[in-house]
């Protein structure tokens, strides 16, 4: 009968402590919104690829499309915290999309990253810190660096593009780190990702 009545007791505590555990609601909603901002950013890189490639500009085609493979990869990390959590994954609709020539998707594109890691990823790190949600911390870090890595290639890239009217200056070879989304223009010397510490032999060139 004692033993009941610990058993009973024991399992009241461990339903209370289960009930008490709140999910981080910010957090969760943030990782859905980061979703609907990198399935935009997927769609844009995509054709704006096509359209850099119908320009003549190879080079900066291949950065866009590994660009948009970078994006994919910040779902698939963004949904895999929201699992974690107990959510299901979230699919977030294509918007329509206007674009330019490749300087002024270059431009856009850079604008965009910029808001991203200067602004947008740094507040939800923050929000999921205070909420304790690890998983959330690490997807939005991982992003932020990956997205300031970004704007700082699209910004060169623009800079080539302008002052010789090519992208001979470009690099002709990309490479994707799979697990956070860091690209790289040149992975001579690079063991392992900086930011991931994934091993460059596992990166995607394009």
């Amino acid at each position: 009968m004692k033993i009941q009545k610990i058993a009973f007791i024991l399992l009241v505590a461990v339903l209370c402590v289960s009930c008490s555990q709140q999910k981080p609601v910010k957090s969760i909603e943030n990782l859905k919104k980061a979703i609907t901002g990198e399935t935009a950013a997927n769609a844009k890189y995509t054709l704006f690829s096509k359209i850099a490639q119908n320009e003549g500009y190879p080079n900066i085609s291949k950065l866009f499309a590994a660009a948009a493979a970078a994006e994919a990869v910040h779902i698939k990390n963004h949904n895999a915290a929201l699992v974690k959590l107990g959510e299901k994954e979230y699919v977030a609709p294509v918007p329509e999309i206007t674009p330019g020539t490749t300087a002024e998707n270059l431009k856009a594109a850079i604008d965009g990253e910029t808001y991203e890691y200067t602004t947008m990823y740094q507040e939800f790190a923050e929000t999921a810190k205070a909420e304790k949600c690890a998983a959330a911390v690490t997807t939005f870090t991982w992003a932020d660096d990956a997205e300031k890595k970004h704007a700082q290639l699209y910004t060169a890239a623009l800079s080539s593009l302008t002052a010789n009217g090519n992208d001979s200056g470009v690099s002709a070879s990309w490479y994707l780190c799979p697990k956070c989304g860091n690209i790289y223009d040149n992975i001579t010397n690079v063991q392992s990702c900086e930011f991931c510490a994934t091993k460059s032999s596992s990166f995607q060139q394009f």
